[in-house]
């Protein structure tokens, strides 16, 4: 039996929201009077080293619940369209936990292959799961909570997007110099998008450490950016036209190049963190050129952006322990928000005014107004080492 700590007319337990200038108030029952627009205004952070699930009301800036997922070493978290349902994985336990977002239940918990990680909503009312350790993805049907298919032929798979119009998806193999095309009407795989020089019948990387391409971002003009971890090229791809564009030579060792986020002011400017230089290269995505070179850090996991501040970039800095704001127009760093522990991951809210980012190695959540560049809040004791964030409609990544 799952133990729920997050359930109908829940309570906060008492210390585990410590905010600025003041204690946590204006709690709200989980399923209140506001129906769907009440599921809208949260943020759900996944914890790695515990089976947690905290829920933040992102209106009253409390946490409203807790939940013992069951779940071992739980690595993301992402939501039915209609925000109903929130789905878990469970790498350890080569599980998909399924919750019920109105009494934060568990409803299901869904056998899948070995190692599932990454997920990420796809169209049709599907779930795209990366089965790491099978080199599969499992497309699971929200509707109904099965397995529709589970597709084979990766190169551990790592993360999933999807074209404008939901047709195709783009698939980054970590351990391989490509990306693979999926079909998303027959869920089958219909090409590859190789680095140049790589163009031969696909294989794995002999890089160690995860050499390949973490990520997949697609632009809101429909351009794909995707880092090269070992070669430190970014391969660009247009998916409208479907047509290679001119590779990017970056600096050593990419991690992704971020790209894709909901607001449709901020400048078509990508940053991508490079780990062993210890830069960021920005991008131009517009010309499809590299623009700046900036100092980074030896880990930066996340790049958001926000709608309240357009011109600026929010760089997680996993080493230095701060958050680094960078003038997208200037390419430098106007600024740094210490946040007391190594960040990993962040998502920025629909509407762009809070960025919540999950202090991992201090057990906490910051919220980060991007129009002040301030801490708003600050959220002490959630689970152990929190891992991901995900805000419906907001800007969603993990590592």
């Amino acid at each position: 039996m799952q133990r729920a700590l997050g359930i109908v007319g829940l309570v906060l337990v008492a210390g585990a929201a410590v905010g600025c200038g003041g204690d946590a108030t204006g709690m709200v029952p989980v399923g209140g009077a506001s129906g769907g627009s009440e599921l809208e205004q949260r943020a759900y952070i996944v914890s790695r080293d515990h089976a947690e699930l905290t829920v933040i009301d992102l209106r009253t800036r409390a946490i409203i619940g807790r939940l013992d997922t069951g779940g071992v070493a739980n690595h993301m978290a992402e939501l039915s369209s209609d925000f109903a349902k929130i789905y878990v994985t469970s790498s350890d336990t080569d599980q998909l936990i399924v919750i019920d977002s109105a009494t934060l239940t568990i409803t299901k918990k869904l056998a899948l292959g070995k190692h599932p990680t990454h997920l990420t909503a796809a169209p049709g009312g599907l779930l795209a799961i990366m089965i790491e350790d099978e080199n599969a993805i499992s497309f699971v049907d929200t509707a109904t909570d099965t397995v529709k298919k589970t597709l084979p032929g990766f190169f551990t798979p790592h993360f999933m997007r999807f074209s404008r119009d939901g047709r195709t998806g783009y698939v980054a193999n970590i351990g391989a110099y490509h990306l693979t095309r999926i079909d998303m009407d027959r869920l089958e795989i219909a090409g590859h998008l190789p680095l140049a020089g790589h163009e031969g019948p696909p294989r794995h990387s002999p890089a160690r450490d995860e050499g390949g391409f973490a990520d997949a971002q697609i632009d809101r003009e429909g351009r794909l950016f995707a880092a090269h971890h070992a070669t430190g090229r970014v391969l660009v791809h247009d998916t409208i036209t479907d047509r290679a564009l001119p590779e990017l030579q970056v600096g050593d060792g990419p991690w992704v190049v971020f790209a894709e986020h909901p607001f449709a002011n901020v400048p078509l400017r990508h940053l991508v963190p490079t780990f062993g230089d210890r830069k960021i290269t920005l991008i131009d995505g517009a010309a499809a050129k590299i623009t700046a070179t900036l100092p980074g850090d030896e880990e930066a996991y996340g790049v958001n952006f926000s709608s309240r501040a357009p011109g600026r970039a929010f760089v997680m800095n996993r080493m230095r322990q701060d958050v680094a704001v960078v003038d997208t127009a200037r390419g430098d760093v106007v600024a740094r928000i210490a946040v007391g522990g190594n960040t990993e991951t962040a998502s920025t809210t629909a509407d762009g005014s809070l960025i919540v980012a999950a202090v991992s190695g201090a057990d906490r959540v910051v919220l980060i107004d991007p129009a002040s560049g301030t801490i708003a809040k600050s959220f002490d004791g959630v689970g152990r080492y929190p891992w991901s964030v995900t805000i419906p409609r907001g800007q969603n990544y993990c590592h």
